[in-house]
């Protein structure tokens, strides 16, 4: 490194030189790559400042060059789309070879297709050419559709029982069971944290026994609503330390972390590591419980939360059939989803209504996704707008039939979750299974590309699928109405697979 500086700091005064001093144009051009003078050229891009000039040119302030991940996990025989994190219309190459179905656009360098076949870790360089320059390297794998571990039933894919005691026998609370899992999602490190019933658990990355438990005073034997002192594992009243019937639960960038607790219609904010939270929305204090005036600071059934990139948090509301948005540092909403104005609770179906909304995620964009579980459907509502521009699960924005398993329809929906390529994943409960639409801009009557649960087969919702459309047979590819479902930092698909008491791990 100190050789490389040396060497920058000889030859920056030359480079400076002859950038400062046009060349007559009969001269090459040193923005051509043939030029002998081309390497200069991109090394005078790189030292000097953002906003600069290059023999007339203006070397405009360009985004770094980069994507959002550099691991890809794709699962086989679905679709993709890998874009810069930045897109723009430029000069791409790519060294190395995609795997089979894949291709690279060199105009917007989007890697895209549908995988064909089962491939080890493939390593890939892309260069972005003009304008500026840059270079990175991404890794992709293709891998098969089954699930490479379970939490909650000791490592057995054929158990599904409560609180399993470590021999497929139903027994007590553990740091290595559930009852009825709700929420799941990974942080960084791969550690996984896992909501269900009246508590939490944080599992260190690649173990099934959990190191941490919010809502019982740090006692692992204990599941019960509203406990209420250490060491006494008794229902008491709402405190600080408590919870009752949590549901879903996110990440902010910070890795601190968000429950919905459900029956004390309220969401909880922790530090990172913390089981004390900081902050509690829709409430006054810690030890109020009731659901209070519908408004913009009180919440009525919470079921789903998720923190934007600034620091803003989404949560939405079943009994009062909204959305609340609250911004960085506030428990006051600003902006409402499905209704009029923060008092009002009506419900309906339009592209501005909700009815018993659940599950919600953020795009790229910032674009929001809404599970409008009573109307059988997930609204998707761009960036800025409160009005959706597009529908999965009904035909057109005013139906909200529930369906019989098909790709074009949705029974009772309860979560919804993002892959690396953005195709949206959502948790069709009434169905038994998860199904995956592509990234799109259709705005109704979109059809599902793949589905976990029912063995590949579009039209199946049998709860524990034996394989043939039929059941009940508990086995690593079967579900029984699962409801969480996210994905960690490598791409693994986690679903909560409620009613066998499990999460699996894809």
């Amino acid at each position: 490194m100190k050789i490389i500086s040396k060497i920058f700091a000889i030859t920056l005064p030359i480079f400076i030189f002859f950038t400062t001093s046009c060349k007559p144009k009969d001269l090459e051009n040193t923005c051509d790559p043939k030029a002998d003078s081309y390497l200069e050229t991109l090394i005078v891009q790189a030292i000097t400042t953002p906003v600069s000039y290059h023999c007339g040119f203006n070397l405009l302030d360009i985004p770094p060059f980069g994507y959002r991940h550099s691991n890809y996990r794709l699962y086989l025989n679905f679709p993709v789309s890998i874009i810069p994190r930045h897109p723009m219309n430029s000069s791409y190459s790519i060294q190395g070879a995609l795997p089979s179905g894949l291709t690279f656009d060199t105009a917007t360098g989007e890697i895209k297709g549908t995988t064909t076949q089962i491939t080890t870790a493939t390593n890939l360089t892309i260069t972005k050419n003009s304008p500026g320059f840059g270079m990175v390297t991404i890794t992709l794998q293709v891998v098969d559709t089954s699930p490479t571990m379970v939490y909650g039933q000791f490592g057995f894919f054929n158990c599904a029982n409560t609180y399993n005691s470590g021999a497929c026998t139903p027994g007590s609370a553990t740091n290595q069971n559930f009852s009825f899992p709700y929420g799941v999602v990974a942080d960084p490190s791969g550690g996984v944290y896992i909501s269900g019933v009246n508590r939490i658990q944080y599992f260190p990355p690649n173990t099934t026994a959990s190191t941490r438990v919010y809502g019982q005073f740090g006692m692992f034997t204990c599941d019960l609503a509203n406990v209420n002192s250490a060491g006494s594992c008794g229902v008491g009243s709402t405190n600080a330390n408590s919870l009752n019937g949590v549901r879903e639960i996110a990440l902010d960038h910070q890795g601190g972390l968000y429950a919905v607790d459900l029956a004390n219609h309220r969401v909880l904010y922790f530090f990172k590591d913390t089981i004390i939270p900081s902050v509690v929305y829709g409430q006054p204090d810690y030890t109020t419980n009731t659901p209070g005036s519908t408004s913009a600071i009180s919440l009525n059934t919470p079921q789903s939360v998720v923190s934007s990139p600034e620091g803003g948090v989404y949560i939405s509301e079943s009994a009062t059939h909204r959305v609340l948005y609250f911004p960085p540092g506030s428990t006051t909403a600003t902006r409402i989803y499905g209704q009029t104005n923060f008092t009002t609770t009506t419900t309906g179906t339009t592209n501005v209504n909700l009815s018993g909304p659940m599950g919600i995620t953020l795009d790229s964009e910032g674009g929001l996704y809404v599970v409008d579980t009573n109307n059988n459907r997930v609204l998707y509502f761009p960036v800025g707008s409160t009005v959706a521009s597009r529908v999965y699960g009904q035909p057109n924005f005013t139906t909200n039939t529930p369906g019989t398993a098909s790709a074009t329809t949705l029974s009772g929906p309860t979560k919804v979750a993002l892959d690396q390529s953005e195709n949206l994943y959502v948790s069709d409960s009434g169905n038994h299974r998860v199904v995956v639409y592509p990234r799109t801009t259709q705005s109704a009557g979109i059809a599902a590309v793949a589905v976990f649960g029912q063995f590949n087969n579009m039209l199946c919702g049998v709860a524990n699928n034996n394989g043939s459309c039929a059941g009940p047979n508990i086995g690593p590819n079967s579900l029984s109405t699962p409801t969480g479902i996210s994905f960690n930092q490598l791409g693994q698909l986690h679903i909560s697979d409620q009613q066998n008491n499990r999460i699996l791990v894809f």
